[in-house]
């Protein structure tokens, strides 16, 4: 696995013309599968591709009509004919998009032994993301989440470098944001009109493999000399291992670059305050209820807990400590 440059794929866009009498004009990339280079490529009404080789891999790909249109195709550019595994994208306005699923496809692809299907499950993954809208954009208030969380992953890469992104677990909606080695992080970015916070499930304030649990509240507010999500972003991927690691975190997270549309909300940190949670927290775990588990048939709990009723357990602390702690 490699990590694939952007500039590549600039300068591939920047050459590449419609073709007249050609079915696609192609590109040969750095990366090589099965002997043979991957390509990006245009074809005459300007929609783009990525084509990876197939060699003697017998794939198969959805065939449905789709923002990422998926397609096996022969094709020869210069020489013989090669079977491809055609990824393509024709709204002009998720062009940039596009280019995250060719960089994440490129990434998966780059050493792998089946580099075909390898890319038929990604580019699968990316159809999901795009057909559940979760590129289109975020709302006021999941952007104030996001950059809650991006804070602390920023503070953990700083206490750790060699940080794994791929212990940020909240976009994938598992119980805490953070599997740290000392320690488990809940993250709850508020507002500055929030008094209460929703729990997801039994387990977001239950402790789990004897490690602690912090639930971090943070009070996020408006600020024009604050930063934005689209920068602190910027800062994570300057500093964290594996970029497509982060990447793939962010799609999850509904997260997507728009370079035609500037990132205009920028917000700051006010206040951090810090749970260790315990027993006297208040919260609803399986130990609460008298089976140990939700009723048969009941399940997606949530509830809300009420800032006032959790606050006199909280402590005022600094994120640097709080990721030192969760680190080592």
């Amino acid at each position: 696995m490699t990590d694939i440059e952007p500039t590549m794929l600039e300068r591939a866009w920047a050459v590449l013309t419609r073709p007249r009498a050609k079915e696609l004009a192609s590109f040969p990339l750095e990366v090589v599968c099965h002997a043979e280079p991957c390509r990006v490529a245009i074809d005459g009404t300007g929609a783009r591709h990525l084509l990876i080789p197939a060699g003697d891999e017998a794939v198969s790909v959805d065939p449905k009509p789709a923002v990422l249109g998926t397609s096996i195709r022969k094709l020869g550019f210069g020489g013989s004919a090669v079977t491809y595994v055609n990824v393509s994208c024709a709204e002009s306005d998720l062009f940039s998009e596009f280019d995250e699923v060719v960089t994440d496809v490129l990434e998966a692809v780059a050493g792998a032994r089946r580099p075909a299907s390898t890319a038929v499950d990604a580019i699968a993954r990316w159809r999901r993301l795009f057909r559940s809208s979760l590129l289109r954009g975020l709302s006021r208030q999941a952007k104030l989440g996001l950059f809650a969380e991006l804070t602390v992953l920023s503070s953990l890469v700083e206490a750790d470098p060699g940080f794994h992104v791929d212990a940020w677990r909240g976009p994938l909606n598992e119980p805490h944001d953070f599997e740290a080695t000392a320690r488990c992080i809940e993250v709850k970015g508020l507002s500055s009109a929030s008094d209460s916070i929703v729990v997801h499930g039994l387990e977001q304030l239950d402790t789990h493999n004897g490690r602690p649990l912090d639930l971090i509240l943070l009070r996020v507010v408006e600020d024009p000399d604050g930063r934005t999500v689209s920068e602190l972003v910027e800062q994570v991927r300057g500093a964290v291992a594996s970029c497509r690691d982060l990447r793939a975190r962010l799609s999850a997270a509904g997260w997507s670059e728009y370079p035609d549309r500037p990132d205009l909300d920028a917000f700051a940190i006010e206040e951090v305050r810090r749970i260790v949670v315990g027993q006297d927290t208040p919260r609803v775990v399986p130990s609460s209820l008298v089976a140990g588990s939700l009723p048969s048939g009941i399940g997606g709990l949530s509830y809300q807990l009420d800032l006032a009723a959790v606050l006199p357990f909280s402590s005022g602390a600094s994120l640097a400590e709080i990721a030192e702690e969760a680190v080592r």
